[in-house]
């Protein structure tokens, strides 16, 4: 009867356990009966399967309903992967994500599991990257049901706004971003949303309210989100570059025919303190444009 019994559950769950037998994931399971130490090796919806001590060869089912804290340890292969990001090596991490993603799918279905917030973090490093076609694909493929944190679920609507930015619908993204700067945001994600508000407006042909967008890409965390602010800075340079009284004023540099007074000479001024600013304090490994540097020979 017993033999009967456990046949009776094993395809109540999605992942077959052989495929999966060197999964574990450490969990503190609490209910009625007590809290204890657990390792689970896979999960739906509605039940799980679990040890209950990592090298026990045998197995309990139990229902989701029947424990009020299913808590999963953070596995140490999720905290390279964390390290590598935030160190700003995200083809690495990104690779890392990807990996235990899919070795921990068995429960993929819990809240707060690794499979999902390693998901997130592979789309992370794409962001990071610019990869955004594939931030779109993944994303299709992405549920989020089992986010726990709002900031995580935010990032998700974040995903919907770069989207447009790679469909270059201009007009969409900036309504999005203007909707989104209402909102309380961290400062990351303020940063996002203004660099794609920045860029809607260059691309709209609204350089001075742009070059305002961007200047709140730059700061809106203190350049901590370094290839955001790297961008924005290239794109507010370009759009002084573009301006025809900064080209004249460029052209005038050193002449006679230099005036102080004019509005070209004062653009340029803020065009030249931005790329050396970049030049001394913001770079990330990736110089300048050579018609950038330009400015760089600016002296007041």
């Amino acid at each position: 009867m017993k033999k009967l019994i456990l046949a009776l559950l094993v395809p109540a769950f999605s992942i077959s356990a052989m495929a999966q037998k060197d999964f574990q994931a450490e969990a503190i399971l609490s209910s009625d009966s007590g809290t204890i130490n657990a390792w689970i090796l896979a999960a739906t919806k509605t039940s799980i399967r679990y040890k209950k001590t990592a090298v026990s060869t045998d197995h309990t089912d139990g229902k989701i309903n029947d424990f009020s804290l299913i808590y999963l340890k953070e596995p140490s292969a999720f905290s390279e992967a964390m390290d590598l990001f935030e160190s700003r090596k995200y083809k690495t991490a990104q690779a890392k994500f990807a990996e235990y993603k899919e070795f921990s799918k068995p429960v993929e279905t819990l809240k707060g599991n690794y499979s999902t917030l390693s998901a997130f973090y592979e789309m992370e490093c794409m962001r990071k990257l610019g990869d955004y076609e594939g931030l779109s694909r993944a994303l299709q493929n992405f549920s989020k049901e089992p986010l726990v944190r709002d900031y995580h679920l935010r990032q998700l609507d974040l995903y919907v706004m770069w989207d447009a930015a790679r469909t270059k619908a201009w007009d969409r993204l900036l309504s999005m971003a203007e909707e989104r700067a209402n909102e309380n945001l961290p400062d990351y994600q303020r940063a996002q949303v203004a660099y794609c508000k920045g860029l809607a407006l260059q691309n709209l042909k609204r350089p001075d309210e742009a070059l305002l967008a961007y200047n709140t890409a730059m700061t809106a965390d203190a350049g901590a989100s370094e290839e955001i602010a790297q961008e924005a800075i290239f794109n507010a340079l370009r759009i002084y570059y573009d301006n025809e009284e900064v080209q004249t004023a460029l052209k005038a540099m050193g002449t006679e025919e230099q005036n102080k007074n004019s509005r070209g000479y004062t653009l340029l001024a803020q065009a030249s303190s931005l790329a050396k600013l970049y030049d001394s304090l913001l770079k990330t490994g990736q110089p300048l444009p050579s018609d950038l540097r330009n400015f760089l020979k600016f002296e007041s």
